[in-house]
């Protein structure tokens, strides 16, 4: 009895406590998805499988809610929901501007409520591509803070506009689309705390991420980054067989620069050997990780790379760095670097073995004349 009291007599309430059930159901489905391609070592970029996965569950939805009314005088029972829909699309999963899947879900939800004929639902159809754009548009350029106001104004313009469409389709009266949009207004409030909630803790474990695994001076990965990828891809290639090869260099005479210069000189000198290095790997392949792994010590992990196939990316790096002018208050200090390579063979036991071995071709380098490179 007090279900079916709650469900006919609190609409709102009921609605609210759908919506939240929504979203928390797809927090589930992502994490699992993403867990089981993990233990299977399948890499798919996040953010494109939040997007494809979220739109396939939404779409879900959406149809199987529709077949409850279609067909029906109060076909138009849905239309917050599938507004709010277009905005956890577009504010949450962030799914690109011109995703090509959205015109086909679109026409298909036209067709399957033989509203294809209609002019109201191609306004309607037009007024959804339009309130998404807008909605991408706010988020690209209120990056500071999320935009709360914008995107109530924003979904209180529009979703009126749809409503208004729907009121001319669907002979409503003025009392039915007064509280529909009221009822839409309460869902923003409520969806877009939702999500601001969301991002602003994904941004403060990303800050936290960042402090963990970033070196504060050079803003490249740290050794702690370095010592879990290592591990890693020491395990992708147990595993699944992958190259994976490692440049080690480090700044010959360092000691000297920071008796020599002080020690601002010498952070200074970090710094720019790291955006001189970065910029070369960029250059060649971003997925190429790179590490400050301790004092004047870097390290660049190749993934998908065998020692043969990183000689030009090698030489760049070195080349680079020894050609570069380092100036700093008037002062030109000379900055050159050693160098040692090699990668996984098969019959490292651990990642330890193939570290060492880096490690020795490296300190080869430093031990006959510094300013070389070294392949093991």
């Amino acid at each position: 009895m007090l279900t079916k009291y709650v469900l006919q007599e609190m609409p709102l309430l009921t609605s609210l406590f759908f919506i939240f059930g929504v979203f928390i159901i797809y927090e589930i489905l992502f994490d699992g998805v993403r867990s089981v391609l993990s233990l299977k070592e399948i890499n798919i970029e996040s953010g494109f499988l939040k997007a494809q996965l979220g739109i396939m569950y939404l779409s879900i939805l959406l149809f199987g809610l529709q077949t409850l009314v279609v067909n029906r005088q109060t076909t138009w029972i849905f239309i917050n929901f599938q507004i709010i829909a277009l905005i956890f699309c577009a504010v949450f999963l962030d799914a690109p501007i011109n995703y090509p899947i959205f015109i086909p879900i679109v026409l298909a939800f036209m067709i399957f409520n033989s509203a294809i004929f209609y002019w109201e639902s191609w306004c309607f159809a037009l007024t959804l591509f339009l309130f998404y754009y807008s909605l991408k548009y706010i988020k690209k350029k209120r990056t500071n803070s999320f935009p709360f106001i914008y995107y109530m104004l924003d979904g209180l313009f529009f979703g009126t506009i749809l409503w208004g469409l729907a009121r001319i389709k669907f002979s409503l009266n003025g009392a039915i689309i007064f509280q529909q949009v009221s009822y839409l207004i309460v869902f923003e409030i409520f969806v877009y705390s939702y999500i601001g909630f969301f991002i602003r803790d994904i941004r403060v474990k990303q800050t936290l991420y960042e402090f963990a695994h970033l070196d504060a001076l050079t803003h490249v990965k740290n050794f702690a980054a370095f010592d879990n990828d290592i591990h890693s891809f020491f395990n992708q290639h147990q595993s699944n067989d992958i190259n994976v090869a490692m440049i080690m260099f480090d700044i010959d005479h360092f000691k000297n620069i920071n008796d020599h210069y002080g020690h601002l000189v010498g952070d200074k000198v970090l710094q720019q050997v790291a955006d001189i290095t970065q910029t070369v790997l960029n250059a060649n392949d971003e997925n190429i990780n790179f590490y400050r792994t301790g004092g004047e010590e870097f390290n660049i992990l190749l993934p998908n790379y065998k020692l043969s196939e990183i000689d030009s990316i090698t030489q760049e790096v070195f080349t680079a760095i020894n050609n570069s002018q380092f100036n700093f208050n008037n002062q030109t200090v000379d900055v050159s670097v050693s160098v040692g390579s090699s990668e996984i063979r098969e019959n490292d036991l651990n990642s330890d073995e193939f570290f060492n071995r880096v490690d020795d071709a490296l300190y080869h380098s430093k031990r006959n004349g510094r300013m070389r490179i070294t392949k093991s």
